[in-house]
């Protein structure tokens, strides 16, 4: 088992959109970052990775399998090129506790490449049986195999870890890197090379330790229909996540960010809410309460048992489904009934105690158990949690028999401290 840079279980990872096919501008990389900034408030400085989509040539899928030119719209007025904003960008991300990366492409070639000629030249591409080019939805694939062979794998790699610090990012995102073409059943991905799946997953693997061996993650997808193997051990994190069995998983091995068991946790892509709303990030704190911080809970425990609908966790945690609604306890004391939730904010252990207590529909005089480990008191303290950061909730609340009483508003959350710390 190889060790990974980054701790995906206990990490919101993300994507962000900055231009779209076509050139649709959504995001500068001075806009990012405003809303990078917003994201750490909202998400009371929990770790994050955020990558990057349509970062290069004119947006999202374009110039592939070229990824050597920083998309110009991105650019910050005061930088010489865009190249220079991205790289402020990435540095400047840090200290909003977020690793900035890319969202990139492996498989696919686009006729308008600057290399699409010389790919084709070489005979890197996919073909069908009878000899054709092999077209999907979304472009050429490339044979993985065909490509590593070649030695232009490798120089992809080497010119985008040349050109860019993604080696202290720690991190890249290989879209679509199916072992199946959608489409295509599961035959392998260039039939005419007579190149089998195996050896392509075999290539696939190569590819990922060639990253790692220059400091970088490699994470991408998991949608069964397009994958015979998961490649547990190497990927670390997943999309569109399902089909495994997530008791002989360890999540600090391999988790979904999206998609999955909710009785395990699923946490939230935040892609479509940034792009809809970059200013006010409307619905960004809701779906980060009723998503990430359970599934962040959660994924800290050891996995014992899944029966009758209930899945037991270590630390006397159970967890499961009332009709649609999740629900989550320790011991007798509720972590979540539905779209109520009192949550531990775990990432702040080593500086202070702290919980995000949360509303969907809202909540009158919610009666909540304290943890066992919580410090003793007659009060705790409540800053409601917003776009521009914490704000008094009002006065101090009682504590009557290690449990607090609370009134939230519709999609109102709260973090909650000890008496007298200032969070």
């Amino acid at each position: 088992m190889l060790s990974f840079k980054h701790r995906y279980h206990q990490t919101l990872t993300m994507k962000m959109t900055l231009c779209e096919k076509g050139g649709q501008q959504r995001l500068t990389c001075e806009q990012a970052l405003e809303v990078i900034r917003k994201l750490d408030r909202l998400t009371r400085g929990i770790p994050k990775i955020v990558y990057l989509v349509g970062w290069q040539y004119d947006g999202h899928d374009t110039g592939y399998p070229a990824m050597d030119v920083v998309n110009p719209r991105i650019k910050r007025a005061e930088d010489a090129t865009a190249l220079d904003s991205l790289k402020w960008l990435m540095s400047e991300a840090f200290q909003y506790r977020t690793a900035v990366s890319l969202h990139i492409n492996m498989l696919d070639a686009q006729e308008d490449s600057p290399v699409w000629d010389e790919y084709v030249k070489l005979d890197l591409l996919a073909k069908n049986p009878d000899g054709s080019l092999r077209k999907y939805k979304w472009g050429y694939p490339i044979s993985y195999t065909l490509e590593w062979n070649a030695g232009y794998a490798q120089r992809r790699i080497d010119r985008l870890t040349d050109m860019l610090p993604l080696a202290r990012a720690g991190t890249i995102h290989i879209d679509a890197f199916h072992q199946y073409i959608p489409g295509f059943g599961e035959e392998p991905i260039s039939p005419y090379h007579g190149i089998t799946t195996d050896e392509e997953l075999e290539t696939q693997c190569k590819i990922i330790r060639y990253w790692m061996e220059k400091g970088v993650d490699v994470t991408s997808e998991f949608d069964h229909r397009y994958r015979k193997d998961p490649l547990i051990g190497l990927q670390p994190f997943a999309w569109h996540f399902g089909q495994l069995d997530l008791m002989q998983v360890p999540a600090s091995v391999y988790i979904g960010g999206e998609g999955g068991d909710a009785r395990f946790g699923v946490s939230m892509l935040g892609q479509g809410l940034i792009k809809k709303d970059p200013e006010k990030l409307k619905g960004f704190l809701k779906e980060f309460c009723t998503t990430t911080l359970p599934w962040y809970f959660l994924n800290r425990l050891e996995r014992l048992q899944d029966k009758d609908g209930v899945v037991t966790f270590s630390s006397d945690v159970t967890s499961g489904m009332d009709g649609d609604r999740l629900w989550i306890r320790q011991a007798d004391r509720w972590i979540r009934r539905g779209g109520d939730l009192f949550v531990p904010a775990l990432w702040h252990e080593h500086s202070h105690p702290e919980i995000i207590a949360f509303s969907e529909e809202g909540c009158s005089g919610m009666e909540w158990e304290l943890p066992p480990d919580w410090p003793e008191g007659e009060t705790v303290e409540a800053y409601r949690i917003g776009i521009d950061g914490l704000t008094p909730f009002g006065p101090s609340i009682p504590v009557r028999m290690r449990a607090i009483s609370l009134t939230l508003g519709k999609s109102e959350a709260v973090a909650i401290v000890p008496q007298g710390i200032k969070p």
